[in-house]
């Protein structure tokens, strides 16, 4: 079942995934770059770090209006929602320059980027989603205070290094009543029907 929390984090999840290497310094002896591991579940062996663990706060989810719902040209009725909240990524590593020098180019590349006239592989994946219309603010960045502590999922006594950053998100998706599953976006035109006010002769393409 394809639910509006999911697809929002894996959405996040393959933006980064496409866009998203570590580049290291030359002196440094790891070299060159780098896959980070990137997941909406916290990493817990050791061989998924660096990683870069992705979640979501929601701040609001409601239906467009009172008794709102719209038809396809079929005649099915599904309801629209908004939703609200912040996109959280939080940086694991196993040292401090490790952690910040990921949280750097992270934040290159989803709002230092998002200034230029040419769109962002993050940014391009994450509008082109097509169960989830989503809006980002990438002009503001929500920083997460730092944190490291001994102790490791695989039971060793090395340090984690932890910092976080949010991005907030604003958006819209359909569902249909009848399976609760969200609706491809690009595959309907809808007939806007609020309650007392059908209008047949209004057709709103969504995808335009």
């Amino acid at each position: 079942m394809s639910g509006y929390l999911r697809t929002i984090k894996t959405t996040a999840v393959q933006a980064v995934e496409q866009s998203f290497q570590v580049r290291y310094p030359e002196p440094d002896p790891e070299g060159g770059i780098q896959d980070v591991f990137v997941s909406v579940e916290y990493p817990v062996e050791e061989a998924q770090y660096p990683a870069i663990w992705v979640d979501y706060e929601g701040s609001e989810l409601r239906t467009v209006g009172i008794a709102y719902t719209e038809q396809d040209a079929q005649g099915n009725v599904y309801a629209r929602w908004r939703f609200a909240g912040h996109v959280v990524f939080t940086l694991v590593a196993l040292s401090s320059n490790e952690r910040d020098m990921i949280f750097d180019q992270l934040v290159s590349m989803t709002a230092f980027a998002a200034q230029s006239e040419f769109p962002s592989v993050f940014r391009q994946v994450v509008e082109a989603a097509p169960l989830v219309a989503s809006v980002w603010s990438f002009d503001t960045v929500e920083e997460r205070a730092p944190a490291q502590a001994p102790g490791t999922p695989w039971g060793t006594m090395d340090i984690i290094y932890e910092r976080g950053m949010a991005l907030q998100v604003i958006g819209e998706f359909v569902t249909d009543p009848n399976t609760a599953q969200l609706v491809n976006l690009s595959e309907i035109q809808v007939i806007a029907t609020p309650a007392g006010y059908p209008d047949q002769e209004s057709i709103i393409d969504i995808t335009a």
